[in-house]
C-alpha cells in the first residue's frame, strides 16, 4: 500500500501520520515468568515513545525464541547474560549451536538470586549442604547451570547432595514449600521468596566472595558476579549476606538496522523513570550501565547512541 496515501488515510481520520509512519519490530520473550513481565514493561516503554512500536512475541522458552532473532525472523530478544553468552559461543545450554548473529543492544538490570533454606535449618552455607536434599534439574536446563555454579562456589559437586529431580522453577518451588526439599533457588526478595518468609521465615545462605571462588562459578555461569547485600535488605535476611549476580540483556538480529536499534536504544534511556516504576524486577537498572562490557559485542546503532551520551567506553 503506498505509504502517502496511509498517511494521508491516518490525518483523515484524526491519527498520527508519524504513528502509521513508525518501524514495528517484534521482541522474543517468554508467555510466564519475570521474562514476561520485563519484556511486557520493555515493549510498552518503547512503544510509548513514537519512534517505533515494539510488540512481544512470546514463546514458551528463552531457547524458542534466541535462534529465530539470530536468524532475523524476530529484531529483538531478552534474556539473562548467561544464556546469551552461551548462545552467541554456541557453548554450555547452547552446545554446537552458536548464535553468531546476536548483537548486544542494552544491559538492563542485575538478577539477584541465591540458595534460601527455612529458618530454624542447621544448614548455615552451601558446604552444609552435603548430604542433603537439593532439589536438582535436566543436563543442559538454566537450573542444572545454577545450582552447578553454586555448588562450585562451595568447591563442590551436586554429587555431595541427595538430589530430588524437578522439572522447572515452580515444582522446585512447591517441592521446598511441601518440605521435600531442604533448599531452593530464589529470586532475592521477589514474591516467591516473601511468601516462603511469611509462611514458615526464611534465611538466606551466603556466598564465598573469594576471586576464586567466583572463577569456579563461572565455570557455569559466565559474567556472573556476586553482591554483599545488608542485613535486612530483604525478609530472610537477617545478616549481610553475599548473593550471586547475573545481568538481565536486550539483544538484536546484527541485521536490524542502525536507525531501529538507536531508536530503541534512546526510548529505553529515555524511560528509565517508567522501567524502574514497572516493578521490583527493574530495581537496580540505571540508563548509565546500559552499555556495560558484558563479554558480547553491542550492535552499531546501541554504540552511536551510548557515544552520543558519553557513557560508551571503547
Amino acid at each position: 500500500m503506498n505509504k502517502t496515501w496511509m498517511m494521508g488515510l491516518a490525518t483523515a481520520f484524526g491519527l498520527s501520520a508519524t504513528m502509521v509512519a513508525a518501524d514495528i519490530a517484534a521482541l522474543g520473550s517468554t508467555a510466564r515468568g519475570g521474562t514476561s513481565q520485563i519484556g511486557r514493561s520493555l515493549a510498552a516503554a518503547i512503544s510509548e515513545t513514537g519512534v517505533m512500536q515494539m510488540r512481544p512475541q512470546e514463546l514458551a522458552n528463552t531457547a524458542d525464541y534466541i535462534p529465530l532473532v539470530n536468524a532475523g525472523e524476530i529484531e529483538f530478544g531478552i534474556a539473562n547474560i548467561v544464556q546469551t553468552t552461551y548462545a552467541v559461543t554456541g557453548t554450555g545450554m547452547s552446545e554446537g549451536r552458536p548464535n553468531p548473529n546476536l548483537q548486544m543492544v542494552a544491559t538492563l538490570m542485575p538478577f539477584r538470586n541465591a540458595y534460601v533454606v527455612r529458618k530454624d535449618s542447621d544448614i548455615q552455607s552451601v558446604a552444609d549442604l552435603k548430604g542433603k536434599r537439593v532439589p536438582v534439574f535436566a543436563d543442559g536446563a538454566l537450573g542444572d547451570y545454577v545450582s552447578k555454579g553454586y555448588f562450585a562456589n562451595a568447591g563442590m559437586t551436586l554429587d555431595d547432595a541427595e538430589g530430588v529431580a524437578v522439572p522447572n522453577f515452580p515444582r522446585m518451588w512447591s517441592s521446598f514449600g511441601e518440605g521435600s526439599t531442604d533448599v531452593t533457588i530464589v529470586v532475592v526478595g521477589a514474591a516467591q521468596s516473601r511468601e516462603f518468609d511469611a509462611s514458615f521465615g526464611i534465611r538466606y545462605l551466603s556466598f564465598e566472595d573469594s576471586p576464586e571462588a567466583l572463577e569456579r562459578m563461572r565455570e557455569w555461569l559466565p559474567q556472573t558476579y556476586l553482591q554483599e547485600l545488608p542485613a535486612g535488605a530483604v525478609p530472610g535476611m537477617d545478616a549481610p549476606t553475599t548473593v550471586n549476580v547475573f545481568d538481565y540483556v536486550l539483544f538484536a538480529n546484527a541485521d536490524v538496522s542502525e536507525e531501529m536499534v538507536y531508536n530503541a536504544t534512546k526510548a529505553i534511556w529515555d524511560k528509565e523513570a517508567d522501567l524502574l516504576a514497572g516493578g521490583p524486577f527493574w530495581n537496580g537498572f540505571a540508563k548509565e550501565n546500559m552499555g556495560k562490557d558484558v563479554g558480547v559485542t553491542y550492535h552499531p546503532g546501541a554504540i552511536k547512541f551510548y557515544k552520543e551520551m558519553g557513557v560508551w567506553q571503547d
